[in-house]
């Protein structure tokens, strides 16, 4: 019962309708009142000049300027003037002396009186010729009123007079034709206005104002909802669209959409994606010194593109997250391979104590279990990073396993820094040493060599990883970095590993080169930015 007697507020459909209707009779009345005055004025004009033409004819007339002013000259005067007002179709012809006597009239009564009217001053007078308005005998009239000249003096005057009456019958009839044909364009600006309504209408997908603006309302708030930072650019590169997860994460203002998306984000690839058309998923970005992982999509409307969006979101916790949890699988790697390796070991002096080589099996323990001439030890006093630590006794564990050598270089060290993720290390490394790893694996046991090193000097990290395999063919190395390509076969080949290291090392303002000779191994050198102001100054520059 809240809404009893309230009144529904017009549809959208219908306000159109008779806004525009409103707008089209208005300004066809306006256009009406305007023609009628035009053509009034028009009408009089052409009237007057018709009128004063007549007078003029009638005063060069030799009979009329002989017999005004004498005795019986009406005679001859009258016949005269009502031949030429009934041949031209004026309301009165008349003809008076200096007296102002008429000599003729539509009415012959009135021959001889005094002219009505009062308006014959200036032509008996001065001898002007003029048009007068003037309320005669037939009532209110437009006249031309001329002097009459015989031998050089003025005997009279001529007086043409249209009735002002049938000036407004005639402006009634030339109205009412302009109205008929105005009536069609009425007609036609209301079908017009019908249609403008209905294409708005169908425009706005059938959803009145207040539904639209609900709409609105509400999108604004899911899109303020979601934790992930959404903008969106017109074909232009303008920015149409960001939410208030966007706004935090880059830091932009109020008053940008409408700009160019670089003026806030320098090195955003949304122009890219607007020229290529072409997607761009799960990418890591440094933008603004923040760490994100962004989705950038083409907007296309009928095979054309019209604009992108890009969504991301912050890597900080996510890259927390899979730190610890690829820290548990790591520790959970060593712990696997150590327990394998110690029940070898178990093994090993079990059977020297039960062949009575207690001697030789006291030996074996003490070189087991001697920490200064162990590889793991080695990585635990020189990697100060538990996650490249952890790692890289993971892959030691795993190339004991397969029996590869994995020498690490003695004066490889690598700090515990806060300013490079240490989960991009774990995967550019885990992924280089992996790759090193199966290219010797099957391969002769001399040959089974993996290199590693690692240093943190100069502001910088540098990793090298090689080996001694059978190196990259010419014809791959142009793809090497392609998503889904893979040199190997079988099981192996996912396609995956350097297209991700590449993506990293790029996302840390990095360079990534390799040396490889067909036959005789490949070494790959990343060299990193080791502090946030050298990653900052990179992006800039």
């Amino acid at each position: 019962m809240a809404f009893f007697g309230r009144k529904r507020p017009l549809k959208i459909r219908t306000q159109f309708f008779l806004l525009t209707a409103l707008i089209s009779v208005a300004g066809l009345l306006l256009v009406s009142l305007a023609s009628w005055k035009l053509i009034e004025d028009q009408l009089e004009a052409r009237m007057a000049r018709t009128a004063m033409a007549i007078a003029r004819s009638v005063a060069q007339i030799p009979d009329v300027q002989r017999h005004v002013g004498r005795p019986g000259g009406s005679d001859v005067v009258q016949p005269i003037a009502e031949a030429i007002r009934e041949e031209t179709g004026v309301e009165f012809i008349v003809v008076f002396d200096m007296s102002d006597r008429r000599y003729s009239h539509p009415l012959p009564e009135r021959i001889g009186l005094q002219a009505v009217g009062g308006d014959h001053g200036p032509v008996l007078e001065r001898g002007e010729a003029y048009i007068s308005r003037a309320i005669g005998s037939m009532g209110p009239s437009m006249r031309a009123i001329v002097p009459i000249v015989h031998e050089g003096r003025q005997v009279g005057g001529v007086s043409v007079g249209i009735l002002l009456n049938d000036i407004d019958e005639a402006l009634d009839r030339l109205v009412l034709s302009l109205l008929a044909m105005l009536l069609p364009g009425l007609a036609v600006s209301l079908a017009g206005s019908a249609f403008l309504a209905w294409n708005i209408k169908r425009s706005t997908w059938g959803l009145e104002p207040h539904e639209i603006a609900r709409l609105l309302r509400e999108r604004e708030s899911m899109l303020d909802s979601i934790k992930e930072g959404i903008i969106a650019v017109d074909g232009e590169g303008r920015l149409t669209l960001i939410n208030g997860a966007a706004r935090r994460l880059l830091g932009v203002k109020e008053g940008a959409l409408g700009e160019p998306v670089d003026a806030f984000i320098p090195n955003t690839r949304l122009p890219s994606v607007l020229k290529s058309g072409l997607a761009e998923l799960d990418q890591e970005q440094n933008v603004l010194g923040a760490r994100l992982m962004t989705n950038r999509i083409p907007l296309l409307h009928r095979g054309h593109v019209v604009g992108a969006i890009a969504s991301f979101r912050d890597m900080t916790e996510m890259r927390r997250l899979a730190g610890e949890i690829t820290g548990v699988r790591l520790y959970l790697e060593a712990l696997r391979v150590q327990n394998h390796e110690f029940r070898n070991k178990l093994q090993a002096i079990s059977g020297l104590i039960q062949l009575g080589e207690a001697a030789r099996a006291l030996d074996f323990i003490a070189e087991t279990f001697s920490p200064a001439s162990s590889p793991d030890a080695a990585v635990t006093r020189r990697i100060r990073n538990p996650a490249v630590g952890g790692i890289l006794l993971g892959k030691l564990g795993r190339c004991r396993e397969l029996a590869v050598t994995l020498e690490i270089d003695e004066e490889s060290y690598c700090r515990d820094t806060k300013s490079l993720d240490s989960q991009a290390l774990v995967v550019i490394i885990g992924n280089l040493l992996e790759n090193a790893i199966e290219a010797v694996a099957s391969l002769p046991s001399e040959r089974r060599q993996v290199r590693f090193a690692i240093f943190d000097e100069s502001k910088r990290i540098l990793i090298a990883v090689s080996d001694r395999g059978e190196g990259i063919a010419p014809e791959a190395e142009g793809r090497l970095f392609e998503k889904g390509y893979s040199t190997k076969s079988g099981p192996l080949a996912r396609g995956y590993g350097l297209y991700n290291v590449k993506n990293l090392v790029e996302a840390c303002r990095g360079e990534i080169s390799y040396h490889s000779v067909v036959g005789g191994g490949t070494e790959w050198i990343v060299n990193l930015p080791q502090t946030q102001e050298e990653v900052d100054g990179s992006a800039r520059h």
